[in-house]
């Protein structure tokens, strides 16, 4: 069923194809106004606000180096490829040629969830000896295959929320450099190991998209009148892609640009060991938790057929201007 402003907008749309009839010379404006608010109106579809905190799932993939940026954009003169490949720490491996991941993102949220952040990186943090301290033996606590992208700026554009069915959720995270509070890191690989400064530079090109499908329809919050889903995805798809400028000062060797490309699939070593982290005397396990607003994350299939047509009216007057 049409929402109600895409109604109205298909109301406008059929005034403006009757009034392209008549004389343009006197209903100019008019109908320059008109295809102006048809057009705000196909737009008002796109719905962006939303919050996730989920690091239950892991991410494979590759990390290629090149010499310069260019080289990077244009995916040649590579020096190197390396893929992701299972590590260990003591009788603890990661899962299969994966790291565990950490999604956490705010979009025109509520104090009730948090300010914007876009933030994406290992899941190093889990650990099955709390006594020791957050992050000990855990095998994904390497550099080796690992990545922080951290970014509260206003740069970077967020997309997605619920479906209709509000049983998928959709996320999508592009731009910015991921360096707030000087914290952007990317695996220099092929190096093995290595101090946290070895992978430190800002990131030159980030996208990230993940699709989530769960079982049950998300709940109502009348505090905040958003749709929530606390439990874990029964499907999982996404990626995050981008090149990164290592600016390393320990080691200036690995300074460079390092192209990456990552698949994500539902599962964690965290997870699958019982790991726990905590802070301020609390203890989390991994965590899946997934709100926003009704709203579809996409525009409806009327809406964009709207605004394409409002586009061609606004071209339309335009070109009888000049005749």
């Amino acid at each position: 069923m049409a929402t109600p402003i895409v109604s109205w907008a298909r109301f406008l749309l059929a005034a403006l194809m009757f009034l392209n009839l008549v004389e343009w010379r006197v209903l100019f404006m008019f109908k320059k106004a008109l295809a102006l608010t048809a057009l705000l109106a196909a737009g008002s579809a796109w719905a962006d606000p939303l919050f996730v905190n989920y690091d239950n799932f892991n991410y494979t993939g590759t990390v290629t180096r090149y010499a310069t940026l260019a080289d990077a954009i244009a995916k040649s003169n590579a020096i190197s490829t390396t893929p992701i490949t299972t590590v260990s720490n003591g009788p603890r491996s990661t899962l299969t040629d994966a790291r565990d991941g950490n999604l956490y993102v705010a979009k025109s949220a509520s104090a009730s969830y948090d300010a914007d952040t876009a933030y994406f990186s290992t899941a190093w943090y889990y650990t099955t000896s709390p006594a020791n301290g957050n992050g000990w033996g855990n095998p994904n606590n390497t550099n080796t295959g690992f990545v922080q992208y951290y970014d509260l700026s206003s740069t970077p554009t967020v997309t997605g929320g619920w479906s209709s069915s509000l049983t998928t959720f959709t996320v999508d995270v592009s731009g910015g450099d991921g360096d707030t509070y000087d914290v952007g890191r990317l695996w220099a690989a092929p190096k093995v190991g290595g101090p946290s400064g070895d992978t430190s530079g800002v990131f030159r090109a980030f996208h990230l998209n993940l699709v989530a499908d769960f079982a049950a329809a998300a709940i109502f919050n009348p505090s905040t009148g958003w749709y929530e889903a606390d439990a874990n995805p029964t499907a999982l798809s996404g990626t995050a892609t981008g090149i990164f400028e290592n600016q390393s000062t320990t080691d200036s060797s690995l300074n460079g640009f390092y192209a990456f490309d990552f698949s994500f699939a539902p599962g964690s070593w965290a997870a699958a060991n019982g790991a726990t982290w905590s802070e301020d005397f609390k203890t989390y396990s991994p965590t899946a938790f997934f709100a926003a607003p009704a709203d579809a994350p996409v525009p409806e299939p009327g809406a964009l057929a709207l605004a394409g047509l409002a586009i061609g009216l606004l071209s339309l007057t335009r070109r009888q201007t000049r005749s």
